[in-house]
């Protein structure tokens, strides 16, 4: 790490040659900070050194300031501009001196989805998109990517990236957006689809019994449908990164009981490893199957939150699952959860359960009511699951975040 020196020239103090670039997120940002990224395009990160979040970055490195859908304060219109580290907290765009905490966005960064991409899952049964960033004509910052089913309005698992060396460093805004919807998804209102009061007549009409609907759906013991997230906010660093997630093709139809249970326990269980272990880990996320009650007459039916006399879209999966791959070093895990706080005995896993052998999986994974867990091998999992992806030949990640090392 370059050391600070400063010259008098001129009666001037400047700064040496060679010295980092660093900037500190309380002292150096803009209210609305730009997207920072590199010549590939890739998000510069802040990480945690002691107590202060820093951005480090090697004098002369060539970075990329974006506003999507804004602009860069005084800059005119422009959404985006070329800017060089100079040393200290200094950038040089278009030849002049400027500080990052002048370089802010005039409105918060805009997502957008791009879809039709190619085709994905299993038997080419999704579509893929992805949500990101555009900027100027053919600039694209990918966040998730999606794999959407549109016979039954449901994504088939989602992708994304946990930045382990970043994730303690992240953005912690207490206001979280609206979900937002985007054409050439959804022909369903999921506004409707979410609302409580539509759920509970849904659960009315399905079971044939209003009181047994009550059974099943009762909001102050988190009984009801929540947007359960695929890539979760608190999984990236950065605001813009987090309010890109709250899209209706990056949720399924979770129990809340489950959603606040075992399925955020296991993100946590995935974060504190990511964080661990100080390295990238490429997390994918599904639903499978679809959730299933007794009726009246101890029939199953299956829930779909979109159901009319014409269509039955929006499925309520049977499970959602996680496969957590840290490819630098060729290993990985994946892990079941199951959709119904309801159930008073364990279901049959669509695999051989591994939990045991996972230290990191730290919490009551036989906690039924708040979403019974299990976990598998990847190969296993794929092997009931075809949308699980093919990993090739992996070990299973059974890392003890006891254990010293973390990184090896």
């Amino acid at each position: 790490m370059a050391t600070a020196v400063l010259y008098l020239l001129c009666g001037v103090f400047v700064l040496a040659a060679g010295e980092d670039c660093v900037f500190d997120k309380n002292a150096d940002f803009p209210k609305i900070s730009p997207l920072i990224m590199d010549s590939g395009l890739k998000f510069v990160l802040p990480a945690k050194e002691n107590d202060s979040v820093l951005i480090r970055i090697p004098t002369g490195t060539a970075l990329t300031l974006a506003c999507p859908g804004s602009s860069i304060k005084g800059q005119d219109t422009k959404e985006s501009v070329s800017a060089t580290c100079v040393g200290g907290n200094v950038l040089s765009v278009d030849g002049k001196e400027k500080k990052l905490s002048d370089l802010g966005c005039k409105k918060k960064p805009k997502s957008t989805i791009l879809s039709r991409l190619d085709f994905c899952g299993a038997d080419a049964a999704g579509v893929l998109a992805s949500v990101g960033f555009q900027f100027g004509e053919d600039e694209f910052h990918e966040v998730i990517s999606v794999c959407y089913e549109g016979n039954n309005e449901t994504t088939l698992y989602s992708k994304h990236t946990i930045h382990g060396a970043n994730i303690d460093a992240k953005d912690v805004d207490p206001k979280r957006p609206s979900f937002k919807t985007s054409k050439g998804f959804f022909n369903v209102s999921m506004k409707t689809c979410y609302e409580k009061k539509n759920q509970r007549q849904l659960l009315q009409d399905l079971l044939q019994d209003n009181s047994l609907a009550e059974t099943y759906f009762f909001p102050k013991k988190q009984y009801y449908f929540a947007k359960g997230h695929l890539a979760p906010d608190a999984d990236f660093v950065t605001e813009a990164e987090q309010d890109a997630t709250y899209y209706y093709i990056n949720a399924v139809p979770q129990w809340q009981a489950f959603n606040n249970g075992n399925w955020k326990y296991l993100e946590m269980a995935t974060r504190t490893l990511a964080e661990y272990l100080g390295t990238d880990l490429e997390i994918y996320t599904g639903a499978w199957g679809v959730l299933e009650l007794d009726n009246v007459k101890a029939k199953p039916v299956e829930v779909y939150l979109g159901l009319t006399v014409q269509e039955r879209v929006v499925p309520a999966p049977a499970v959602t699952w996680k496969v957590i791959h840290d490819k630098k070093n060729s290993r990985a895990a994946a892990v079941v959860g199951v959709n119904n706080p309801h159930i008073t005995s364990p279901p049959t896993p669509l695999c051989s359960d591994l939990c045991s052998s996972l230290p990191w999986i730290d919490f009551d994974v036989h906690d039924l009511g708040h979403g019974y867990t299990y976990c598998c091998t990847v190969e296993d999992l794929r092997a009931s699951i075809p949308h699980v992806p093919d990993l090739g030949d992996v070990s299973l990640l059974d890392v003890s975040l006891g254990s010293s090392g973390g990184g090896c």
